[in-house]
């Protein structure tokens, strides 16, 4: 039934235009030509100041970039020659795909073929034209922005129902992953919080004494972000446990801290924050307890992420930049000489070298990253709250990690690797796939340059197609 909404919609944009006179065509096509700047401006100034669109456009690079492509967009769905087939109705789905990337409403989308539609059938009516020529030309615009807005809703939707099996698929995974035994060591991390806070109250003499760490920025605060908040989106918890932090980082602490200050009796708001730090333990042990069962769906190899997770959590990451303001990074990670590794010790060899790549990489993130097999001898890292500095920083540790482990080959000889890495910060770009093309030029150039090095992305922008 889908593979028949799909061809319907291909063939109902199709025919619009070989339905069409070239008299109205050619007008149409000079209309579009000649009020295409205005256009574009209407359209982003509308959406720059709208309640539910403007946060997508609040980057300006990104906006330029969307001005040239909606551009591109209205040029190749009004040709004066016939269009290719193929590459008319592919225009369509990609943007139906982007915009299923970029967590951008359909509704939104359509209000914005509506607005076209009106501001160029407005415009037509400026023109001199006889009754038959200028019925031709609206049911042209119509038809084909019709057309074209099936094709999108129809991509937008199929990739949102993958997305949403793959979102169930990695949360059942997730949980199967023995989260309780992870839970304990957050657990620990937020006890370990505690003592620093009480530390730091302890050897507070006066108002200038650093007010302690806030919870939320803390390993086990980007560990409910990053991990929790995804896993149970959408449920009373997370709101719960972020709500929880927050008090703790803007009233507990500064409370605390004025008390200090005044030299007053600390017992009321220590007995505060202890409650709090309490209940953010109660509330886990109950996500646990409800969260015994998941199935499995790792790397059968290396045991970590599956890249069909990408889409999900992806699209949950650039949610909480975009939330937040805290900056996410990716490093793409790929080992070098592989083809050289399986040839000379086998695919048994390759395999153990990809698992202790796997291992090492791991073991040197921290528990709020997510490490995926992204393919054959390349693995993605994504990294929430991590600027350019520490971008670099990890990437440069991960290398010379790998550069100093000895794998153990399955014929007893050992073999060392080293890696390429290419890393790229997130820019508010709203569609996840330009931040990996971006990433992954990165890597390029690293293997191009000669190996065993780190790159990071350019700061200059990649077209949007």
């Amino acid at each position: 039934m889908k593979g028949e909404s799909a061809s319907t919609a291909d063939a109902a944009l199709q025919h619009v235009f070989a339905a069409t006179s070239p008299a109205a065509r050619q007008v149409v096509h000079d209309l579009v030509r000649d009020h295409t700047p205005a256009l574009v401006a209407a359209f982003y100034a509308h959406f720059t100041e709208h309640a539910q669109a403007g946060g997508f456009l609040a980057d300006a690079a990104t906006t330029d970039r969307l001005h040239a492509s909606l551009a591109r967009w209205l040029g190749e769905l009004f040709p004066a020659t016939p269009p290719a087939p193929t590459r008319l109705v592919e225009a369509q789905r990609h943007i139906g795909r982007f915009h299923a990337r970029a967590g951008i409403s359909v509704a939104l989308v359509s209000e914005g073929v509506s607005l076209i539609q009106r501001a160029l059938i407005q415009a037509l009516g400026t023109r001199t034209l006889d009754h038959d020529l200028f019925t031709d030309a609206v049911i042209y615009i119509v038809g084909t922005l019709s057309g074209a807005m099936g094709l999108i809703s129809f991509t937008y939707w199929r990739h949102r129902e993958r997305t949403a099996a793959a979102d169930t698929a990695y949360r059942l995974f997730a949980l199967n992953q023995d989260l309780s035994r992870e839970g304990e060591t957050q657990k620990a991390a937020l006890m370990a919080w505690s003592y620093d806070v009480l530390r730091t109250i302890c050897a507070a003499r006066t108002s200038d004494t650093p007010r302690p760490a806030g919870l939320a920025r803390s390993e086990f605060g980007l560990w409910v972000t990053h991990k929790v908040g995804l896993l149970f989106d959408g449920t009373a918890i997370v709101p719960h446990l972020t709500g929880l932090i927050a008090r703790i980082d803007q009233d507990r602490l500064p409370a605390i801290m004025r008390t200090v200050a005044a030299g007053d009796d600390m017992s009321a708001p220590l007995a505060a924050l202890h409650a709090d730090v309490t209940e953010i333990m109660n509330s886990l042990d109950m996500l646990f307890r409800s969260s015994r069962n998941g199935g499995d769906a790792a790397d059968p190899l290396t045991r970590v992420l599956n890249r069909r997770f990408l889409p999900s959590i992806m699209s949950y990451e650039l949610r909480v930049a975009n939330q937040t303001g805290r900056p996410l990074a990716v490093l793409f990670l790929d080992v070098d000489h592989f083809k050289h590794v399986n040839d000379t010790h086998g695919h048994a060899g390759g395999d153990a070298v990809l698992r202790a790549v796997a291992r090492v990489v791991e073991e040197s993130c921290r528990p709020s990253d997510m490490v995926f097999r992204y393919g054959g001898e390349e693995f993605l890292i994504v990294l929430g709250d991590t600027d350019g500095t520490r971008m670099a920083q990890a990437a440069e540790r991960l290398r010379r990690q790998v550069e100093a482990t000895a794998v153990t080959m399955p014929d007893g000889t050992t073999c060392r690797m080293t890696v390429s890495i290419g890393a790229a910060l997130y820019s508010g770009h709203p569609d996840y796939e330009y931040l990996l093309r971006r990433a992954d030029a990165a890597l390029y150039r690293a293997k191009k340059k000669g190996r065993n090095r780190t790159e990071i992305a350019e700061a200059e922008p990649l077209v949007v197609a």
